[in-house]
């Protein structure tokens, strides 16, 4: 995922606030140690323009 927020030119931060989750809660997504709700999955797909699918294949 970091990927796909790096091609988006965002940052943490502000995919955290995109999300209206903190910024801990999303870096624990992005390097895997979490997994996002599939409601937060889905707020994720949209951002990056992909389904909710390949944001969990991105994270394995």
């Amino acid at each position: 995922m970091k990927e796909l927020r790096m091609n988006k030119n965002l940052s943490v931060e502000q995919m955290a606030q995109l999300l209206d989750i903190s910024q801990s809660h999303y870096y624990k997504i992005e390097s895997g140690v979490r997994n996002p709700n599939f409601l937060l999955a889905g707020k994720i797909a949209s951002l990056f323009d992909c389904s909710v699918d390949e944001i969990f294949l991105v994270m394995n």
